[in-house]
């Protein structure tokens, strides 16, 4: 048995940023032994008091949740999610690509997380929603129903005989999420999909919903519909405040949405806005904002912890050692004291951000020593990337999870981070395809380079994709023109197949990339860690970059190096030897294993042997002892690392990362006044 304080060393510092990372509520799956039920307790009450009151009286309500960078805002909503996860359904909303595409956005977000199942269930929310519907309530007629689509539609009208947008297709495709077999296809319908012919034949519907005024209505039929259920929907709108502080009209198109709600009066809703207390002191005095304000049902803001509350929270996160160390502690803070909290917050307020991080230096202060070693940002980045890559890995099983404005919007963003030059968006001036479209400067050949990324399935559309793309590049206002598909073109039978093959034929200057969902991963990662960095929600080792800090990040660990389509698109160099990779299948190559045991040991500088061999085992998991032996020995070899204790068992060795500055080959070099 280790003490507490070998414990510390030999296992993962209980604050490193890669265990307590919560940024956005939705992905991230908060453990119960690490909250501290004091820390905004009367406003996660507040919270609950209003979902409860929407769902007594189906009226829709919403609130404007606001604190400083690191009060917690993000961590409050998913209390608040796993809290009342069987009173209500909830919906997660992030940042939208463009003030032209909200509606839209809301309600891919809306459906896309009612498709989640919630814990504890078996069913996603949509099924248990619909479920909960008034004509449900009959299990005779639930029969029928489930039988028979026309007496559901029809039994659907008489329950709502006005209001409902195309309600013979509305309720159509309800009737098909009871079907397995149409579930997904009636789920992409109602997201908003451009769906093929032959897709919405079998759902029986005539069109998609393909524009801002056909989004707005069937969040208004959802609306509508929910008045008969007894559970209302959160819609949570979180880590906004990146694009609103570059957007002027950010805030105001989202209260404007939220007016509209109200003033359809659509029931059921709680709307949950979270916002940072610098976005929301710069816009509110805005004279358009002002006149929303009404709309707004209650405030809540979050303020700083107590030193008391930040003592409880080292106390949670402490815990797991002290339930291995032997002798037992001699008290709850140990090996840290409250001295180091007062001393270091001494208003005796703070924040929960700013406590985990005073944790993670005095731990690392106590595996060097006593000595405060600068953290190696580059190499803690890594580890929070190659974290969230492999949720990202999980969330998105295909490239159509994201909208094709979205994936424009998330590939503009990646080019900004590499600094590559005029990156505009709208290269198509068609107002139907201009969010699918953009420009850039090459960075190489210095010509003007656009891009269009369409996955629609329909193939009519496809085809007046095409012709919209034929006609600007007929103003020859472009060098190149990329093609990004991964979705079918057709075949020559279909004119805009053909229309495909002459503007991307061999003898074009213009081409054509068929993504891969890798890429999809690498560009959806990014733009989430740039969402949490610009919300403050983000934490690199004992820093809380801002969003330009953490571009820099990117750009000095090569990791975007890997992604293919950045790499087919020429605007980065591939480096496999820079060892950043979080590979996508993680059985492959000794160096990418080697690197995560690099970047542990830099951002760790102390850690047991064994807990190392284990933590990299699980990620590659066709990496034997033999293999994380031998890299070992190349690195103590190397003068990368020691391997310390006198213990010959791997649970008593401790490995002990060199810093550049102390290794062999750089005191050889130095004159010898110089070395120690």
């Amino acid at each position: 048995m280790s003490s507490i304080v070998e414990l510390v060393k030999q296992e993962f510092n209980p604050f490193d940023p890669v265990t307590s990372y919560s940024g956005n509520f939705w992905e991230e799956n908060q453990e119960k032994a690490l909250t501290v039920d004091s820390i905004h307790e009367k406003e996660l009450a507040s919270i609950i008091d209003v979902i409860r009151r929407v769902a007594r009286d189906r009226m829709t309500r919403t609130v404007l949740v606001r604190g400083d960078k690191a009060s917690g805002k993000s961590y409050l909503l998913g209390r608040l999610k796993k809290q009342v996860n069987r009173e209500a359904f909830f919906a997660y909303i992030g940042p939208w690509s463009h003030e032209d595409y909200i509606w839209r956005h809301f309600l891919r977000h809306i459906v896309d997380s009612l498709m989640h199942v919630p814990e504890g269930e078996t069913e996603s929310q949509l099924s248990l929603w619909l479920k909960s519907l008034s004509a449900f309530h009959d299990n005779s007629l639930t029969k029928k129903i489930l039988g028979e689509r026309k007496l559901f539609i029809q039994n659907q009208k008489s329950t709502h005989p006005t209001g409902i947008y195309r309600p013979n297709e509305f309720f159509g495709v309800l009737y098909h999420l009871t079907n397995p077999d149409l579930y997904d296809l009636a789920c992409d319908w109602l997201k908003g999909e451009d769906l093929d012919k032959s897709d919405l034949k079998q759902l029986n519907v005539r069109s998609s919903i393909d524009s801002e005024d056909a989004a707005q209505n069937i969040i208004a039929n959802i609306g509508r519909v929910a008045a008969k259920s007894p559970y209302p929907i959160a819609i949570c709108v979180d880590q906004v405040d990146g694009p609103f502080s570059k957007n002027p009209n950010g805030l105001m198109t989202l209260l404007d949405l939220n007016t509209t709600i109200h003033n359809e009066r659509l029931k059921n809703f709680c709307i949950i806005i979270s916002l940072i207390n610098d976005t929301w002191n710069s816009k509110k005095h805005q004279a358009a904002v002002e006149a929303m304000l009404d709309r707004i049902d209650g405030e809540i803001q979050l303020k700083r912890i107590t030193t008391e509350q930040a003592a409880q929270i080292w106390e949670k996160r402490l815990a797991p050692l002290h339930g291995k160390a032997n002798p037992k502690p001699k008290y709850s803070l140990e090996p840290l004291d409250r001295n180091s909290l007062e001393q270091s917050f001494p208003s005796g307020k703070t924040t929960p951000r700013a406590t985990i991080q005073l944790g993670y230096k005095l731990i690392q202060a106590i595996n060097n020593d006593g000595n405060i070693v600068p953290t190696d940002l580059t190499a803690a980045f890594v580890q929070v990337w190659d974290k969230k890559f492999g949720k990202t890995q999980h969330r998105i099983e295909k490239i159509r999870h994201l909208s094709s404005p979205d994936l424009a919007f998330a590939l503009q963003r990646i080019l900004n981070t590499l600094e590559i030059p005029d990156v505009t968006r709208g290269y198509l001036q068609s107002p139907t395809y201009r969010n699918y479209s953009f420009t850039f400067t090459h960075p190489k050949t210095k010509k003007k380079v656009a891009v269009f990324w369409d996955e629609n399935p329909n193939l009519r559309s496809f085809c007046n994709a095409m012709k919209a793309c034929q006609k600007q590049l007929n103003k020859g206002d472009c060098d190149s023109l990329i093609l990004i598909r991964a979705e079918t073109m057709g075949d020559a039978r279909n004119q805009g197949y053909k229309l495909f093959q002459k503007i991307f034929g061999q003898e074009n200057s213009h081409r054509h990339i068929t993504p891969h969902l890798d890429s999809v991963h690498y560009l959806d990662t990014h733009s989430s860690l740039l969402n949490a960095a610009s919300s403050g929600d983000l934490t690199v080792g004992d820093r809380s970059p801002n969003e330009d800090e953490l571009k820099a990040l990117f750009r000095d660990s090569n990791i975007l190096e890997q992604c293919t389509l950045l790499q087919e698109l020429g605007v980065v160099t591939t480096s496999p030897e820079n060892g950043t990779k979080p590979d996508p299948k993680p059985n492959l190559g000794l160096q990418q294993a080697k690197a995560k045991i690099i970047n542990i040991m830099k951002t760790q500088n102390l850690m047991g042997l064994k807990v190392v061999s284990q933590e990299v085992r699980e990620k590659f998991d066709r990496l034997t002892e033999e293999d994380f032996q031998t890299l070992i020995q190349e690195l103590v070899q190397e003068d990368c690392i020691d391997i310390i204790g006198k213990d010959t068992q791997p649970e008593g060795q401790f490995l002990r990362w060199i810093p550049e500055s102390q290794r062999k080959s750089q005191r050889k070099s130095q004159p010898k006044s110089q070395q120690k």
